[in-house]
């Protein structure tokens, strides 16, 4: 690979993580998900080229591409981050409420009767 396929290949790479990002941030994460196997494809590109040559032979613009593409791979991470922490209270949460229920009866006292406290004590009204 030159330094020509090398520029294609980051901006290719470039722009996917530009897709993924917009993805993400229109909460799209299913989509962005979906760009893996071409993401992938494209690091494996990179990595092979870059394992044949030495860091500081290549020219300064394709340095800045990667670095580029190194702060677009963190930023995607960190909105990946928020999605996941995002379903983990939502979970959180539905699991909450489920815990909060209640089973619209009343105990002596005329509280209301949790639905996790059911103990089939209750009897039909005639």
């Amino acid at each position: 690979m030159n330094h020509l396929e090398l520029g294609a290949q980051t901006g290719r790479l470039r722009d996917i993580l530009l897709n993924e990002r917009n993805l993400l941030l229109t909460g799209r994460a299913r989509d962005a998900a979906a760009l893996m196997p071409d993401k992938m494809e494209a690091i494996q590109d990179l990595e092979a080229f870059l394992a044949d040559r030495e860091l500081n032979s290549h020219p300064v613009g394709h340095r800045a591409d990667m670095e580029e593409i190194v702060r677009l791979s963190r930023e995607n991470s960190a909105h990946f981050d928020a999605i996941r922490n995002g379903l983990r209270h939502a979970i959180e949460r539905l699991e909450s409420m489920h815990g909060s229920a209640y089973v619209g009866s009343y105990a002596q006292n005329g509280s209301k009767i949790p639905f996790t406290e059911v103990t089939g004590q209750f009897r039909r009204k005639a």
